[in-house]
């Protein structure tokens, strides 16, 4: 009887919280060549090691901001065109990802490219959509 009742519990998740399991974002893996050609507010995640490297590409002026948490590695560069970073990818990192972040309605918001050895959580907070890069295991390596 107990394990019918866990397997209740378990089943009936979704329904009593239909949010918890999706975003009301849309993430998408893209090619880097179909970045549109304009200005965006870049912001940089840079660490010593080579291979940790991401950029924030928010679409400026429109009605929602995207932006990359803060830690000492993040540097906002200001307005400036994709094309110089994503030959600074092929040139310092093999294998990255490019990843268009959209609202459900299919709105672009931001394009965020980062290399495989990062971690990255897009995660929506009311008018401002919060970008957060880090190193894998990062915490995890540092408690040992």
């Amino acid at each position: 009887m107990r394990r019918l009742w866990m397997l209740v519990v378990i089943l009936m998740m979704p329904c009593v919280c239909p949010g918890c399991y999706t975003s009301s974002l849309i993430r998408t893996s893209i090619d880097p060549d179909f970045i549109p050609d304009q200005t965006y507010n870049v912001t940089v995640y840079s660490r010593f090691m080579t291979l940790s490297y991401a950029v924030l590409f928010d679409i400026p002026d429109d009605e929602r901001e995207v932006y990359m948490v803060y830690t000492p590695h993040t540097e906002r560069i200001g307005r400036d065109s994709h094309r110089g970073y994503i030959q600074e990818f092929d040139r310092r990192i093999k294998y990255y990802r490019t990843i268009r972040i959209s609202d459900p309605d299919g709105t672009e918001r931001a394009y965020l490219m980062y290399s495989n050895i990062l971690n990255a959580w897009v995660v929506p907070a009311k008018e401002r959509i919060m970008v957060r890069v880090e190193e894998a295991g990062y915490y995890t390596d540092r408690a040992r």
